[in-house]
């Protein structure tokens, strides 16, 4: 797996995967396969000084561990956010297992936030939680 920038005509796959809608300061990351696939695509949106929201979507399990590092590296240590935000239907239940070993936390649930009976549920993660990046090294 090869983990890249996604370009932006590449948007579109984790669109309809994640059912999310972009907006201009959307970035993403993807891990393509040997043949150029896209196999897993993580994007990063509504951007503040402290936070992003994330979205993700993963087609094969070597591509989602290929990406898990990046996937945090990039909002945490290369763009200097300090919290990635998430948000999943509730009864997405896989998604919502994913999130919680990743290390996310529920922050907030909004009943009937997707439609009736479908609640939307917030979740949170900080980068001084994230045990997917490497802590930085102490000068000597």
């Amino acid at each position: 797996m090869i983990v890249r920038a996604a370009h932006p005509s590449h948007y579109l796959w984790l669109m309809k995967r994640a059912g999310c809608a972009v907006t201009g300061a959307f970035r993403a990351i993807e891990a393509v396969d040997a043949q150029g696939e896209i196999r897993a695509m993580v994007g990063y949106d509504l951007w503040t000084a402290t936070s992003v929201w994330m979205h993700v979507a993963i087609d094969s399990p070597v591509a989602g561990r290929s990406i898990l590092r990046p996937a945090f590296e990039y909002p945490f240590l290369e763009a200097g956010r300090d919290i990635i935000l998430a948000t999943v239907r509730g009864s997405n239940l896989k998604a919502r297992r994913l999130d919680e070993h990743l290390g996310f936390r529920e922050v907030h649930r909004v009943k009937d936030g997707i439609a009736h009976g479908e609640d939307l549920i917030m979740f949170e993660m900080r980068k001084s939680e994230c045990r997917w990046i490497k802590p930085a090294r102490k000068a000597a």
